[in-house]
């Protein structure tokens, strides 16, 4: 075989492996102040390769800020070579129980880099959930 072919499989199954970008997260609909529980970052196909490198976590009173995680409640590194499959994936995590009940966005920003030149993209998406009594099986997901 010309190395060229081993080239297009290499590329092939690299490609394959990290076309997959954050498209939405998850987060139960009501949650007790110090429970922890999964968010789930779900994600769908993409037309380029993209590397994601780290998430934080956020959550804010009300509607929160555009594009603000106001209080960070967690991050995660990624790391070189390992990326977010399709699918959903869940991420535990808390948020603070000195947190007032009452409406609250939860927010998650996402740092990939984009395309063979790995061009840096933040992608900030959030959810709006009700801080109670106790954390709920039912979630809700951002649009």
């Amino acid at each position: 075989m010309h190395l060229s072919y081993f080239i297009l499989i290499f590329q092939t199954c690299f490609y394959s492996l990290s076309t997959a970008v954050v498209s939405s997260i998850s987060a139960p609909a009501i949650i007790k102040p110090g429970d922890g529980f999964n968010i789930y970052i779900t994600n769908s196909n993409y037309i380029q390769s993209v590397y994601d490198v780290a998430l934080a976590v956020g959550i804010a009173p009300g509607n929160g800020l555009p594009g603000a995680l106001v209080q960070v409640t967690d991050t995660y590194y990624v790391g070189p070579g390992q990326y977010f499959p399709l699918g959903s994936v869940p991420k535990w995590t808390s948020i603070p129980s000195s947190t007032p009940k009452g409406k609250a966005t939860i927010s998650v920003t996402v740092f990939s880099l984009y395309g063979v030149v790995y061009y840096p993209v933040l992608k900030t998406f959030n959810v709006t959930i009700t801080v109670g009594d106790t954390t709920s099986a039912n979630y809700v997901t951002s649009t």
